[in-house]
């Protein structure tokens, strides 16, 4: 994660956040399918990831903007 505060962000360190947290929500939908929780929950889980992933994403690029300025 050193890399995400580093002063240049790369679309490297975007990309393996995005997808340590993609493997976050697999392992969470994993466990919630062997607890029988109902699938609602996953579907909560899975907007969570486009949610958190969208705000990273926007963070990214607006630091980017900054940088170039």
């Amino acid at each position: 994660m050193s890399d995400w505060f580093a002063g240049v962000p790369t679309y490297g360190a975007l990309f393996k956040r995005s997808m340590i947290n993609a493997v976050c929500v697999i392992v969470l939908i994993f466990v919630m399918m062997l607890l029988g929780l109902p699938g609602e929950y996953a579907a909560v889980v899975i907007c969570g990831l486009f949610a958190v992933n969208g705000v990273m994403s926007f963070v990214f690029l607006r630091q980017r903007e900054q940088m170039r300025e």
